[in-house]
């Protein structure tokens, strides 16, 4: 295992990995495996308000050349040209997660800046290293000061928010990513599938079916348990859900010699 930091800050390089993936906990999460990923980088924080206000300033929502068809064609037939919750106070700080965006606007904003979305398996290798952690910060019970998330999935629907990227330091991953557990969850470009068996190869492994169907979200969100928050959970919502429990951060694979 290698951790080397690239230039921008903003992101972490892992290289020269091999994780073990999933966990015995649910059937979704099995076969429990070794998987070995090929160097990547990834965003240390979900993406903030702030990062995607440039988004929307430099004319992402009008830039057909971001968007995926079936994106481009879901956010001008329901005329989408911000976030959901970008003009809520309980979502909208410019150092919280951006909320209330499909998985149509986030893959324009990782086009726009670069990047992609992560793979799960590049998700999950990046929350729990190579220790088979439960948690991004070790198999320590989640806690407030770990995680914003729900005791036994009951919050005050009224007192929910988002909270800063940065606010868990107790609650870093091995690699140094904060936030991959609640707040928001965080999407995925694979497709869902009903486990791993799908898998054979086990190096660099990636779902895909159509890209109207449901995608994976990992992490659970401020309205989820602590059995959500666990590394190896998987969730699953269709492309166009704008929900404040969706979120997401970037990836970009790079060469051995980076």
């Amino acid at each position: 295992m290698g951790t080397i930091r690239n230039n921008d800050t903003n992101m972490i390089s892992i290289t020269d990995v091999e994780f073990c993936r999933g966990s015995s906990e649910s059937p979704n999460e099995m076969p429990v495996s070794r998987v070995i990923l090929s160097a990547f980088l990834i965003d240390r924080y979900p993406v903030t308000n702030k990062a995607f206000k440039a988004f929307i300033k430099a004319g992402g929502y009008s830039n057909q050349r971001f968007w995926i068809p079936q994106g481009w064609e879901y956010i001008k037939a329901n005329k989408i040209n911000t976030p959901l919750y970008w003009d809520d106070p309980k979502w909208n700080a410019p150092d919280h997660p951006v909320t209330g965006v499909s998985w149509w606007e986030a893959s324009a904003f990782a086009c726009f800046k670069g990047k992609s979305l992560p793979s799960e398996a590049q998700w999950e290798c990046a929350a729990r290293g190579v220790d088979e952690r439960r948690y991004p910060w070790g198999n320590a019970p989640a806690d407030a000061t770990r995680a914003n998330f729900a005791v036994e999935c009951e919050p005050d629907a009224l007192l929910r928010a988002s909270t800063p990227v940065d606010r868990y330091a107790d609650g870093v991953s091995p690699y140094g990513c904060l936030d991959m557990a609640g707040n928001v969850g965080e999407w995925c470009i694979d497709n869902a599938s009903a486990d791993y068996s799908w898998d054979l190869t086990r190096q660099d492994p990636l779902y895909l079916t159509e890209v109207e169907e449901e995608h994976i979200l990992r992490g659970g969100s401020g309205l989820h348990s602590d059995d959500y928050l666990r590394c190896s959970s998987r969730d699953y919502y269709p492309p166009g859900v704008r929900d404040n429990i969706v979120g997401f951060r970037c990836v970009i694979a790079i060469s051995d010699g980076n």
